[in-house]
Parts: C-alpha cells; structure tokens; sequence
C-alpha cells in the first residue's frame, strides 16, 4: 500500500471567508475530503469518492448530509460530477473540482498551487 503525498489545503482571505459563508462548514469539510485525494488529470483537479466513503472518513457527518453537500457543490460550480460510462455503473463517483474565486488553493507533490 503506497501512502498518499502530505497535502497543503489554503484559505485565503477573504474570498475563502466569502466561500465559507455561501457554503458552510459540511460543504467545506466534504470539499477538503475530495481535495485530499485529488489528483491532476489531463490538467484538471479530479476526486473520487462515494458519498459513503467521505461519510466514514468525516465521521461527524452522515450520508445523507454528505450526498446533499456534494449536490450543493454541483449546483454551484465548485464540483462537476463526471459521468460514468453505462458499463461501468458501479465505479466510484468522480468529480472535476474547480476552485475558481474560492479563496482555496491546494498541493503536493503531485498538484502544484
């Protein structure tokens, strides 16, 4: 098993205030879970996770809440569900993250900033 690299999450004042307040605290944790385990793909920022998987990794969240913050995010831009292949009906969600004006940057070794 390969651990993942250190990740650096960034909040920048005040555009990240601003995010927080359209959002909330669930939809910020739930964003920090997917950029934990992003990735860059074809120059984009892509996640993956089910809503059960970022449930038991939050812990104080369920997957209820989980699956409504992830639709919030959806509907306002910052997560584009990717759509799976009617073969492949039981793979892992995958989103493209767009961090765009939100205040938030991340990396690693692997994401540059």
């Amino acid at each position: 098993m390969t651990m993942r690299p250190e990740v650096c999450i960034e909040h920048r004042y005040p555009a990240a205030l601003v995010f927080l307040r359209q959002h909330g605290p669930q939809a910020l944790a739930v964003l920090h879970d997917l950029l934990a385990r992003a990735e860059v793909e074809d120059s984009r920022l892509v996640a993956r996770g089910s809503t059960r998987d970022i449930a038991a990794r939050l812990e104080f969240l369920s997957k209820d809440s989980v699956h409504r913050r992830l639709r919030q995010l959806a509907r306002a831009g910052v997560i584009e569900p990717v759509a799976a292949q009617p073969e492949n009906t039981f793979t892992t969600p995958t989103y493209v993250i767009h961090l765009d004006d939100s205040g938030i940057t991340v990396a690693t070794s692997d994401i540059p900033a």
